[in-house]
């Protein structure tokens, strides 16, 4: 599918069939036991916001376990913090409010099931993808010289 003149954000919605929802159910509480996968950009803006020291180098092989994919996926993502993503206290997501939830985030909602679920419409896969795509390749180099700059250690 070609994304012509579309954001990444637009882009997986259309990939995925999902789009943006807002719900403070238990439920939908209980999916930031894990911290939802943001697109590069998404984690640039949680840079740009004063987030990085929040924010952590992972390796994604959901996507091997899936079927999407023959290889593990270099990121960068929220960090958990004990049992919770470090962006959720009290029932919300600090991130909300400031317009910066990461796009899994974003499009995740209680009523997504099992039966419904296909791995290549997977909004964390689309996630995933977009550390791939090679026009992402100056704002992932943005990030790691960023997140090195605190570490003063090479990164990803």
């Amino acid at each position: 599918m070609k994304r012509v003149g579309e954001s990444q954000l637009h882009y997986i919605i259309r990939k995925t069939g999902r789009k943006p929802i807002s719900c403070k159910c238990k439920l939908c509480q209980q999916q930031c036991h894990q911290a939802c996968l943001g697109t590069p950009q998404d984690i640039m803006r949680l840079i740009e916001a004063g987030y990085k020291d929040r924010l952590a180098p992972t390796a994604w092989a959901a996507g091997m376990i899936m079927g999407c994919t023959d290889h593990i996926v270099p990121m960068v993502q929220p960090l958990v913090d004990g049992e919770w993503c470090t962006f959720f206290h009290d029932g919300l997501c600090e991130l909300h409010d400031k317009g910066l939830k990461p796009t899994e985030g974003k499009l995740s909602h209680h009523s997504m099931r099992l039966a419904d679920w296909t791995p290549k419409k997977s909004i964390a896969w689309n996630v995933a993808q977009e550390w791939e795509e090679p026009r992402n390749r100056e704002i992932m180099k943005a990030i790691i010289a960023e997140l090195n700059n605190d570490a003063n250690q090479s990164i990803m």
